[in-house]
């Protein structure tokens, strides 16, 4: 069965809803840069969170250690902190036009799973921009780890992406956002449950 993660969440009652709806994975912006960052002091509703689905502490560049409290998982796209001993890394790999699958092949940074997800300068994730479904097949079905699809999946789309690409799971910001960091709940329960029933 595929697994969904909803990521970019800034609000409590975004993330709760996402749990009730069925999400696998919640993931929540550490990257200062990005627009849906939930700021340097983390909101105290993280904490109260259940304990399913798992908390992704999501980073452009990891260059400090994450809430082992709060979060079950960190991701990035580049690693300064490499220290600690955290098997549960999920390295994002930023795709450009043109790139082979060869091009990724050898990058992991001891990550447990690789996530794909746009190229766009400035910006670590969350643009809405499309990958290429046919190089992101070839590397699900080359590499060695689980790989999670992102970049530009919608509620209308991501049943074909599922189909064609065969990912180990699926990740939205988005594809399922009324304004930046915001949520919308028709977006977000159509989204799961069109990959629930690729």
């Amino acid at each position: 069965m595929i697994r969904v993660k909803i990521c970019g969440l800034t609000r409590r009652e975004d993330a709760m809803l996402a749990a009730d709806l069925g999400a696998d994975a919640l993931g929540f912006i550490l990257e200062p840069t990005s627009p849906r960052y939930i700021g340097e002091v983390l909101p105290k509703w993280l904490s109260e969170l259940p304990p399913m689905p798992v908390k992704v502490a999501v980073f452009g560049v990891v260059s400090r250690p994450v809430h082992r409290s709060i979060f079950d998982l960190v991701q990035g796209s580049e690693w300064e902190v490499l220290s600690e001993a955290h098997a549960k890394r999920i390295h994002t790999l930023r795709v450009r036009p043109g790139q082979r699958a060869d091009d990724f092949m050898q990058q992991s940074v001891n990550a447990a799973a690789l996530l794909l997800d746009s190229h766009k300068d400035g910006a670590y994730g969350g643009t809405g921009i499309k990958l290429d479904w046919d190089l992101a097949a070839e590397i699900v079905s080359r590499a060695d780890r689980p790989v999670i699809l992102a970049g530009g999946l919608t509620p209308d789309n991501v049943a074909e992406a599922i189909r064609r690409v065969r990912p180990f799971a699926v990740d939205v910001s988005s594809g399922v956002e009324s304004s930046p960091g915001i949520k919308d709940p028709v977006r977000m329960r159509d989204f799961i449950q069109a990959a629930r029933n690729a």
